[in-house]
């Protein structure tokens, strides 16, 4: 095992090294109000039983263009319901086998460079239904609250995501493409000023481990930078 997990890493870090190149080229980093950010996360799934599971994430934002760093934790409770009657995909992750399910959780984020910085207590709250569509496609939509404490500020922020998605067989291997929108409403302006734009693909490596390269784009009328590129790669653990 130590050898796979020395495998894993090592892709890891090629997928997020290439992207990052890619989009450098395509976005010239510091041209006007842009700016690029690398984001390798881990993601850790434990299944309490069939209908709960336990969901942690731990992630590091670099950003390229101004040489800072944040990093983000949070802990999360996954609920679903009535199981969608599918064998394509191991039973490791569920999410994509469900009609619909529902997340509560925490996150705490912050400056990995400024011990001053603000720090971020967020609650979430998320509401995921799935439908199915002609060509064995899936549409995705997720309605999400953020309860935001900057410090002693409190805010709320709603979002909601539409994406679409379809399952692929590549020998053995299944891969999940997918492409979502995003939009964004918060509190503080009143206004809904920021959408994002995501495409990505999710692959099964084994039964217990996936992996997920992404890449989106950002806009935001309210936020300095007004635009973002982001790219990220997630690793995903199933116990």
């Amino acid at each position: 095992m130590p050898s796979a997990g020395r495998a894993i890493r090592r892709l890891v870090r090629t997928v997020t090294l290439g992207a990052g190149v890619l989009v450098a080229a395509a976005f010239p980093a510091g041209a006007g109000d842009t700016q690029l950010t690398l984001v390798p996360e881990i993601n850790a799934y434990l299944k309490l039983n069939d209908t709960m599971r336990l969901f942690f994430l731990g992630d590091v934002t670099a950003n390229a263009t101004t040489g800072s760093t944040d990093g983000e934790v949070g802990a999360h409770l996954d609920i679903t319901l009535a199981p969608i009657l599918r064998y394509e995909l191991r039973d490791a992750n569920w999410e994509r086998n469900r009609y619909l399910w529902i997340r509560v959780g925490y996150r705490l984020l912050a400056s990995l460079d400024d011990p001053v910085a603000v720090t971020e207590n967020r609650g979430v709250l998320e509401v995921t239904g799935r439908a199915p569509l002609p060509w064995h496609l899936w549409l995705v939509n997720r309605l999400r609250l953020d309860l935001r404490d900057l410090e002693g500020d409190f805010s709320t922020r709603f979002r909601y995501r539409l994406g679409i998605e379809r399952e692929f067989k590549l020998a053995e291997t299944t891969l999940v493409p997918y492409a979502q929108a995003e939009v964004f409403y918060d509190t503080r302006f009143g206004a809904w000023n920021r959408q994002r734009y995501q495409a990505g693909v999710e692959i099964e490596l084994t039964e217990h481990v996936r992996i997920e390269p992404y890449y989106y784009r950002q806009e935001d009328q309210r936020s300095s930078p007004a635009h973002l590129d982001q790219v990220g790669v997630v690793l995903k653990l199933f116990f």
